[in-house]
């Protein structure tokens, strides 16, 4: 491995280390938000979240979301109209990802 490839390898080490990190506070401050009572934590696993919310939790458009959804990368559930992302299935994308 030559000097150019290790620097950019560190570089998105760091990177990779930096959003662990961002992914650890959202995770802490969600659970301080909600008391860190284990009894809703099971709530955090099951819990629907919007479009608009899922976009704010990726950082992403709603095109790139749409995109996202349907070339099946994003599971996501439809009752009429309403579509939802189960909030897990966004963090380990985020994790996934990273």
């Amino acid at each position: 491995m030559n000097q150019p490839q290790f620097l950019q390898s560190f570089k998105n080490l760091l990177q990779e280390v930096q959003d662990l990190k961002t992914l650890q506070q959202r995770v802490l401050l969600y659970l301080e938000n909600h008391n860190g009572s284990k009894a809703e934590i099971p709530l955090l696993i099951e819990e629907r979240i919007s479009v608009k919310e899922t976009c704010q939790i990726l950082g992403c458009s709603e095109v790139t979301l749409w995109k996202l959804r349907k070339d099946g990368t994003l599971p996501y559930t439809q009752h009429k109209r309403t579509i939802r992302f189960k909030k897990i299935d966004i963090l380990n994308y985020l994790n996934k990802k990273r």
